[in-house]
């Protein structure tokens, strides 16, 4: 471990110990030696669990991506943030079993085809996936002119 994460703990077990110090001071108002055993204990077992649990809050922070129902408007207006909207249009079903006409007037034209495997792959923009960059893609699969499966890519960077 760096230096920097024992100054963390250090301050978090700062923090704790005068905050427990406060709280007994307030409950406990005879017993002093309970009083300082307690403060002691507390501030060792709390400030490594304060320190995992802000860890936690970080990762989840960083990692966080919002998440929308499909909305044709938005999907045209925001070309950037339709990853937003990828999980809906997979999971909900929207696009299965419709032709490739109704797919372009839903979403548009595909950024890419491939016309041997009856693929298209629309681009959904990039998106912050914790410590690097995630660029976004739905993949639709078509048999017999007609979407038999929908499929999100992610490409971590």
């Amino acid at each position: 471990m760096d230096a920097e994460v024992y100054m963390i703990i250090l301050g978090i077990g700062i923090v704790t110990f005068f905050f427990l110090r406060w709280i007994f001071k307030r409950l406990i108002k005879t017993d002093n030696v309970l009083r300082v055993a307690l403060t002691w204990i507390g501030t060792v077992i709390l400030t490594p669990i304060i320190y995992l649990g802000l860890i936690a809050i970080f990762i989840i922070m960083i990692s966080y991506e919002r998440s929308r129902s499909f909305n044709k408007e938005r999907w045209f207006a925001d070309k950037f943030n339709r990853y937003e909207m990828r999980d809906d249009l997979v999971k909900s079903g929207l696009l299965k079993n419709k032709s490739k006409q109704e797919i372009v007037e839903m979403l548009g034209p595909p950024s890419s085809v491939i016309d041997s495997l009856n693929i298209w792959d629309y681009d959904l923009g990039m998106s912050g996936a914790g410590f690097g960059w995630q660029f976004n893609n739905l993949k639709l699969t078509f048999d017999n002119g007609y979407v038999t499966k929908v499929e999100k890519v992610e490409i971590l960077d």
